[in-house]
């Protein structure tokens, strides 16, 4: 990611600890912060990694606003780190020119783990850790994806301090036992295929397509909603709308009540991806934008109505994944019985 993408994230994240939530935070307590986290990444020690988290517990757990634009302001910077082939970083470091992009991607899984530890055992309500962990998670994905995407041959050991990690979260109950195990094959996939990018800018995203090789067998990956919150309910993509609809009702939907669907982000499951797969090969051969995979048995034909259409090589029948559905100009609509009443009768008789 490009270093202005940083520079707006931490942006971001500043303008979200300058604003009342509850209370604004000094400017010097944003710059104290900054110089604290950059210590910790270059050097994970216990007193780095124990000051860094309680300028967290003074200034943002308690809101999930500041804690997502803090999430939001890692994966920029974790994304920033460049990396060789064993995680070197390409340019040395201000504060520590031996730190890897590597090492420093680790650290910042372990300074959240830290504040789930302590969140969840050491204060005094739960609000703490639920606002912490809730708010995280769209963005643990990411996180862990930097992490892991390293060879997992060439760098057993970072792998197993990955595994250790998310063990303790099992463990301790941090996320999910199903959602750990996602979070598992994210560092299994992304060791193969590279980090998980949800969030990436424009030109970004279209300089990596354009340089980088087309890559097989890259995972589905889940995104951790439909849609950016801040948008407004018009702008939303319209499965946004479907919860909504009750079928043969005529009260108006409400604007306030259109968020965007909420997943559960990491792997796709097995079934979705089978439905999805199925559905694009439907495509692929509705518009004949590709050579249409059939079985040995299958012919592939066109019906009357210039579709589409696979027939046995025996019988000539279309089979059933090949059958499409009827066109508009076939379906004739249902006559609706007409309803009278007494006065109607009256001058019918």
């Amino acid at each position: 990611m490009a270093s202005h993408q940083v520079a707006i994230a931490k942006a971001s994240f500043s303008a979200g600890l300058l604003r009342p939530d509850p209370t604004s935070v000094p400017r010097d307590e944003i710059t104290a912060f900054h110089t604290l986290l950059d210590t910790a990444l270059s050097h994970c020690s216990v007193a780095n990694i124990q000051k860094c988290k309680t300028w967290l517990l003074n200034y943002v757990v308690s809101s999930s606003n500041r804690v997502g634009v803090w999430a939001k302001y890692l994966v920029a910077l974790s994304s920033s780190f460049t990396s060789g082939e064993n995680g070197q970083t390409s340019k040395p470091a201000e504060a520590r020119p031996g730190t890897s992009s590597k090492r420093k991607r680790l650290h910042i899984l372990y300074l959240l783990n830290d504040l789930f530890h302590h969140t969840k055992y050491h204060t005094d309500t739960p609000a703490a850790f639920s606002t912490l962990s809730g708010s995280l998670q769209p963005h643990i994905v990411e996180l862990l994806g930097y992490a892991a995407s390293y060879d997992r041959s060439k760098n057993p050991k970072h792998h197993r301090r990955l595994d250790d990690l998310l063990d303790i979260w099992e463990k301790n109950g941090y996320y999910g036992a199903d959602y750990v195990n996602k979070l598992r094959e994210v560092v299994k996939n992304s060791a193969v295929s590279g980090p998980v990018k949800s969030s990436i800018d424009v030109e970004q995203n279209n300089t990596d397509t354009i340089n980088r090789p087309v890559e097989k067998n890259v995972p589905f990956v889940m995104p951790s909603s439909h849609g950016d919150s801040s948008t407004p309910y018009y702008d939303l993509p319209a499965g946004n709308l479907v919860p909504h609809i009750i079928p043969d009702s005529t009260v108006p939907i409400r604007p306030d009540t259109i968020k965007p669907l909420q997943f559960l982000a990491g792997p796709a499951d097995e079934k979705l991806v089978t439905a999805l797969k199925a559905f694009l090969k439907d495509v692929d051969r509705m518009y004949n934008s590709g050579q249409t995979e059939q079985k040995g048995t299958e012919v592939v034909d066109i019906d009357e109505m210039g579709q589409t259409i696979i027939r046995d090589s025996s019988t000539g029948d279309i089979t059933n994944e090949g059958q499409l559905q009827k066109p508009h100009s076939e379906w004739q609509p249902q006559p609706q019985p007409v309803k009278e009443t007494p006065l109607q009768w009256q001058f019918r008789e």
